[in-house]
């Protein structure tokens, strides 16, 4: 960083603004001309696009001796001499050259920033512009892709989220100030927001594409659907017993880094009483998982039906589930001590371990209760863990069910051990 300081304090400023535009016009110019090649015939290319910056950069420093008003009236002309360009071509011609004009009217704008000496700036926005035009191809393929239900459901993310989530009332209501709107349209839209992510992962990365890589990106939703569905899948082929076992395993495994993420999101001082146990547990997943792998298993289909992506009733179903748990953990703590927080947390890891550690991360936002809120996390993914070996055991071949059965009964002994051992 020292070293490109001092370049930049040594170089004349206009000669290091010339070579900055001629870098961001090369960028853009490289790809458009990339893109004619492959068939889009647009008009300009790797010439066009530096000598746009560069004469930008050059009419921006001309502002410094004649007005601010010599760069507005330039960008406007250019957008006019563009336009007056494909006055006379074909109508066809101009939708393809379309995005070529933005591209140029955008790099006659990030030339305007390099003389404003704005340099960090207009390379990272040319960097921006320059990977939106290199997907072409893959925009296309995804969206074609793209149910009515997957749309809906974006629409239904985007309006909790820009819509009714700023409107919250940022207030606090009932015992002990535990309720606030806002915060809990925050949750909602956060946890929404990684399930929809995960979602889209699965669909477009992990579905066929093999077992382990489908249980790695399904754990990032529901690392129950996926031992629902591996498990069941292991009796239909019991052959690939032990492969689906890795499955179920590492999609388990994933739970702890997600559980993580929320955690330093909501109290970043209780990760560091949980980024021991998690790693534990994630690295004996890992271990066992990739033990079980030992074979490409791409051409298997593992799809894995993990429902609408952004269900509204879950979604508000969800954020009732942390409400209530928020409750049960206070009233739990203030009625029966430490053993009222454990059983809350058991009962509610049967069902769901984010609201749980959601609520325990701010329980011990105060800093004084991270041990127990630590070993109460814990014990509700052990509660979570059970459920699973469970579905394994009843809905799976034997084999899956025991080998899943040793690899969550280690963790589940490592858990107890954990908090018999932070709470001494």
């Amino acid at each position: 960083m020292d070293e490109f300081e001092s370049i930049l304090t040594t170089l004349d400023p206009y000669i290091l603004g010339v070579f900055i535009s001629l870098g961001i016009g090369l960028i853009l110019g490289l790809e458009r001309e990339y893109n004619n090649i492959k068939g889009d015939y647009g008009f300009a290319g790797i010439r066009a696009f530096p000598i746009v910056t560069i004469l930008a950069f050059s009419l921006g420093s001309l502002t410094e001796l004649f007005s601010f008003w010599l760069s507005i009236i330039s960008l406007g002309t250019f957008i006019l001499f563009l336009g007056f360009n494909h006055f006379y071509k074909e109508e066809n011609s101009f939708e393809r050259s379309f995005t070529t004009n933005l591209a140029l009217i955008a790099t006659f704008m990030l030339g305007l920033m390099v003389s404003a000496e704005y340099y960090r700036n207009a390379v990272a926005t040319a960097v921006i512009i320059v990977t939106l035009l290199s997907l072409k191809t893959r925009f296309h393929s995804v969206i074609s892709n793209i149910t009515s239900e997957e749309l809906f459901a974006f629409v239904k993310f985007s309006i909790i989220a820009l819509l009714i989530l700023p409107f919250l009332p940022n207030n606090t209501y009932g015992p002990n100030d535990l309720i606030n709107p806002f915060e809990i349209g925050s949750i909602i839209a956060i946890v929404s927001f990684l399930n929809f992510i995960g979602y889209f992962l699965v669909k477009f990365v992990g579905s066929k594409k093999g077992i382990l890589l489908t249980a790695i990106l399904g754990g990032l939703i529901s690392s129950t659907a996926v031992t629902w569905s591996y498990a069941s899948r292991s009796i239909e082929s019991p052959e690939l017993s032990r492969k689906y076992a890795a499955g179920i395993i590492i999609a388990s495994a994933i739970m702890f880094p997600r559980l993580a993420l929320l955690t330093y999101i909501f109290n970043s001082s209780l990760l560091n009483y949980l980024i021991v146990p998690f790693g534990i547990f994630t690295l004996i997943c890992l271990i066992v998982a990739l033990f079980l792998i030992k074979e490409d298993t791409h051409k298997l289909d593992t799809e894995i039906k993990l429902g609408n992506p952004m269900n509204l009733l879950n979604a508000i179903g969800f954020g009732l589930l942390y409400v209530i748990i928020l409750l049960a953990v206070f009233y739990s703590n203030n009625f029966f001590g430490e053993s009222g927080l454990y059983y809350s947390a058991i009962i509610a890891g049967l069902a769901d371990t984010d609201a749980i550690t959601i609520s325990l991360a701010k329980f011990a936002l105060d800093g004084e209760k991270l041990k127990l809120a630590s070993s109460v996390i814990v014990a509700a993914t052990m509660s979570n863990m059970l459920v699973k070996l469970g579905i394994t055991l009843i809905k799976g071949s034997k084999i899956t069910g025991k080998l899943v059965g040793y690899t969550f009964g280690s963790i589940i002994v490592i858990g107890i051990l954990y908090s018999f051992i932070i709470n001494r």
